[in-house]
């Protein structure tokens, strides 16, 4: 006894209790920064030193690098004893080891497992094979992979899975007459896609899950064999698990006993499928089960807190749990009222640079969270004029951006007539020019000797319109080459249509506005070259370890120490001791497309809560002056009808936070006829 109170010393009382349950099945409801990786590893190492063979412990979590790790630390903790069988795994891989230890009770002896691009090629044959249909459904077939799969995952109809996945769950009589048209054709390609499956023995991922719960959830000799490799269940993030998941599970209530750690106040991933309620409902779901909460935060003041339980108070979910923090108090939250989103980025590049210059702070202090990466581009413009290093998760980066660099890529020939990649990438841009072509078009250049000294006469190398198409091109960078901002100014304005066409699917929407800042950035290099070196090619390089992080790349040397720009949705795992949460405002906590809708509005709310929670000890809320003035709440008329929110933080007490607008003005954004030009020109605001 004198042992085990030695081992569990560095715990709370509730993470000891947690980990010392003697109960048939719990659910650990963690609060953010409650510490519950650290309480399910030390529940793992309780279990060890108290009987339980490795062999018979699974934990299972949503990465193999998660799963690695908390195996890792469990036998880091763990001395003297042979722990080398424990495993931790993800779903799938978990389910793989599965069929391969007990081929015939799962009945895939002799099977391959295919990726995602070899399922593309599998639809794609499908679609070959049952050409007539495909056609008429007027989707591609990775779209037709994407509606099985989440039907799969959700274990919802075809035609619901059609409405969510495709029609972003539009109800109107266009929409139910589109799905009830291309419904029965969607579904005989699945049935296509299918049967190629099962002709060359093939199992794609969604398979893995599939077998194994079908299976169990039917067969009682099946949960008999199982229940003698398994004592207990150990699953991390279970406010991630889809239905599909849950109901693979769902025979391990009589198996062995379940221990599932997550937060259902941080359950924000209905869009890939995670079902909320596979958390929020879990003692009504299992039998014998109880229920545990976290609360102790051990990352932020109590003042920031304060405002994250006062969010989940307004809710009317229930969800039974108020953080308090261990480190005490510390600075009262900021709202920020800006004027356009180029005052917001200035502010909080200046706001940066003052921390990073007094010496009190590192580049790595500070993380940026919004709703979309989208939305953070004039930041990461202001970011680079003013050299500030960041790296940004989950979205696409503005410079590697297809548009931008089409762009780009003239200038690059301009600036470098042998850049070979930028010529087949000018060359294929063009309307009706393939990449077979373009690399004909491409040597054709090489072989024209000196190529700097004069420009070249495009229509010589390609005939017809599409030669007169890339001379226009080629003449609006060149006839601008000494200076960066007219070549820019003037090959958008020469390319803007044929640009729009061919992102014509999201052009307004997500592109267009892209230009004006290209243009911010443009006026801050002397040459081609500088502009290119700099503000381009430093960039366009992943850095190694994810293919969603990208950034500045300035100060390469130090790459460590940057600024970290992210999306909500991708922040689990990240805090830091400044937290920006951008355009809390009207429209967007909750979204405008949320409104109405019951289940979204509350995820939106909890995608904040996300947010604010990622921040230690200072935390800055901006929102728009133009969306706060004009926000209204008559209450028969904002009210969601079914008890959602119009605005999030309508109604917080003016105790918890502090309202602020900016002292200065952007140092880029001089005066208001300027701003007026961007807001217009970037078609964006707010909402």
């Amino acid at each position: 006894m004198i042992e085990e109170s030695k081992n569990l010393s560095g715990y709370n009382k509730k993470q000891q209790e947690a980990i010392t349950f003697s109960g048939r099945h719990l659910l650990l409801l963690a609060g953010a920064g409650t510490g519950k990786t650290k309480t399910i590893v030390g529940r793992a190492e309780y279990l060890l030193r108290n009987g339980s063979h490795p062999d018979k412990i699974q934990i299972l979590t949503f990465t193999k690098r998660a799963a690695s790790e908390i195996v890792e630390r469990v036998k880091a903790g763990i001395n003297g004893q042979d722990v080398r069988s424990l495993n931790g795994s993800t779903f799938h891989s978990w389910c793989n080891q599965l069929i391969v230890k007990f081929p015939n009770l799962f009945g895939a002896a002799n099977y391959t497992v295919i990726d995602p691009d070899d399922q593309l090629s599998l639809m794609k044959m499908a679609c070959g094979t049952a050409s007539e249909d495909y056609g008429k459904t007027r989707l591609k077939p990775q779209q037709i992979l994407d509606i099985f799969s989440f039907a799969r995952n959700t274990r919802i109809s075809l035609t619901e899975t059609i409405r969510k996945v495709i029609y972003k769950g539009k109800h109107d009589a266009q929409t139910d007459e589109d799905i009830a048209l291309i419904n029965p054709q969607v579904a005989l390609l699945i049935k296509e896609y299918q049967a190629q499956k099962s002709r060359q023995q093939y199992l794609d991922y969604d398979d893995l899950l599939l077998v194994v719960a079908n299976r169990l959830n039917k067969d009682e000799e099946a949960r008999k064999i199982l229940s003698k490799s398994y004592d207990h269940i150990l699953i991390d993030e279970m406010q991630d698990t889809n239905p599909l998941q849950w109901y693979l599970l769902q025979p391990f209530e009589n198996i062995c006993s379940l221990f599932c750690v997550g937060d259902d106040a941080q359950s924000i991933y209905s869009f890939r499928g995670a079902d909320f309620k596979n958390v929020h409902l879990f003692s009504e779901r299992v039998a014998n089960a109880e229920v545990k909460v976290l609360d102790k935060n051990y990352r932020s003041t109590q003042e920031i807190l304060d405002v994250s339980n006062w969010l989940l108070d307004t809710s009317p979910i229930q969800y039974n749990k108020k953080l308090t923090a261990s480190r005490g108090t510390g600075k009262v939250p900021t709202i920020l009222n800006v004027a356009n989103q180029f005052e917001e980025a200035n502010y909080i590049a200046n706001t940066i640079l003052e921390g990073f210059s007094e010496g009190g702070n590192s580049f790595s202090d500070f993380l940026i969270l919004s709703r979309s990466q989208y939305y953070t581009r004039p930041l990461q413009a202001v970011f680079l004029q003013k050299k500030i290093p960041y790296q940004t998760f989950g979205g696409r980066k503005f410079l590697e951006a297809a548009h931008i660099k089409d762009l780009v890529s003239i200038l690059r020939v301009i600036n470098n007539p042998l850049d070979e990649i930028a010529w087949i990438r000018f060359f294929t841009f063009i309307h009706g020019i393939g990449a077979v072509r373009a690399t004909n078009y491409m040597s054709e250049v090489m072989r024209m000797a000196p190529l700097d000294e004069e420009p070249l006469d495009l229509t010589s190398i390609i005939p017809g319109k599409e030669g007169i198409k890339a001379k226009s091109y080629y003449d609006a960078a060149y006839q601008n080459r000494g200076s960066v901002k007219h070549a820019v100014q003037d090959l958008y304005k020469t390319m803007e249509f044929d640009l729009a066409m061919k992102y014509s699917k999201d052009w307004y929407e997500k592109r267009k506005g892209d230009f004006p800042v290209l243009e911010i950035l443009s006026e801050n290099y002397g040459t081609l070259g500088e502009f290119i070196s700099e503000g381009i090619l430093d960039n366009s390089a992943n850095v190694a370890g994810s293919n969603t992080l990208g950034g500045s790349k300035i100060n390469t040397s130090e790459l460590k120490d940057h600024v970290t720009i992210s999306t909500v949705h991708s922040a689990k795992g990240l805090e830091a001791d400044v937290c920006f949460v951008l355009n809390v405002s009207p429209k967007t906590y909750p979204s405008a497309y949320s409104l109405g809708n019951i289940d979204e509005i509350e995820e939106d709310r909890r995608v904040l809560y996300v947010a604010l929670t990622r921040a230690k000890n200072d935390l800055i809320i901006t929102r728009s002056k133009e969306s706060i003035n004009a926000y209204h709440q008559p209450k028969n008329e904002s009210d969601s009808g079914d008890g959602g929110s119009a605005y999030f933080l309508e109604g917080l007490p003016e105790d918890l936070a502090v309202q602020k607008s900016p002292r200065s003005f952007s140092a880029n954004v001089q005066d208001a006829k300027t701003a007026n030009k961007i807001d217009l020109d970037l078609g964006m605001d707010f909402s």
